[in-house]
């Protein structure tokens, strides 16, 4: 149950990440493979993405937990906003 909810905080997270890809510059790319050792980093990212949850998803999910969440899931988050916000045709090989 808890993975199916997890996925689909993932899927918003980064459906929200390509939206907003502007706000997002200094988290994508190269600088993304730092977050996984920077908390710091990770938790300004956490509150830049909170802030732009739809008001039904935050005030179902509070701040602290959608913190938590993406510090301990961070590794999946980082793989999967990268992915989203390279350009269609873009992928590295």
């Amino acid at each position: 149950m808890f993975e199916a909810v997890k996925d689909k905080v993932e899927a918003e997270i980064v459906a929200l990440a390509t939206q907003n890809q502007h706000l997002l510059t200094d988290f994508l790319g190269e600088k993304a493979s730092s977050l996984v050792n920077d908390d710091a980093a990770m938790s300004s990212l956490s509150l830049k993405l909170y802030d732009l949850l739809p008001a039904m998803l935050k005030s179902i999910v509070g701040q602290d937990t959608f913190t938590s969440f993406m510090l301990d899931n961070r590794q999946r988050l980082i793989a999967a906003i990268t992915a989203a916000t390279q350009p269609s045709g873009g992928k590295n090989t």
